[in-house]
């Protein structure tokens, strides 16, 4: 075996060692999100779970201090590819409506946003601990 094709091989394993606790993490776990709309910050806690490679996914807001309480909702036609996830949130009671989540997750952090008849909503969030 030649001195580049040791190198290289190293190399590849080397490289697959170290990707591999970012991938594994993947898309699955909790998250504390914040979706921003009308100059108002609504937060909440997602939660993905996946078994036998299939994917559920919770979506429970925060009461924000003084505003209204949390909305029922339900979730459906859960997409992940990679290190994305896609997903409909159908809000529920007085006011029914649905939102449509696309994000991407990057290592601990997650962005993207949750489209609806009232336009984009821009989201971030972080792994919760």
């Amino acid at each position: 075996m030649s001195r580049f094709t040791r190198f290289a091989a190293t190399a590849f394993v080397a490289a697959a060692i170290y990707a591999a606790p970012a991938y594994a993490a993947g898309v699955a776990g909790k998250w504390d999100i914040v979706a921003e709309a009308q100059g108002q910050q609504f937060k909440s806690t997602l939660t993905v779970t996946e078994a036998a490679g299939a994917y559920t996914v919770e979506v429970v807001d925060v009461p924000a201090e003084g505003g209204f309480p949390p909305m029922a909702s339900t979730t459906s036609d859960i997409v992940v590819n990679g290190n994305e996830l896609a997903f409909k949130r159908n809000i529920t009671g007085d006011f029914a409506f649905t939102l449509n989540y696309k994000l991407t997750v990057d290592g601990d952090t997650m962005k993207g946003e949750a489209n609806s008849d009232f336009g984009p909503a821009p989201i971030t969030g972080t792994r919760a601990k």
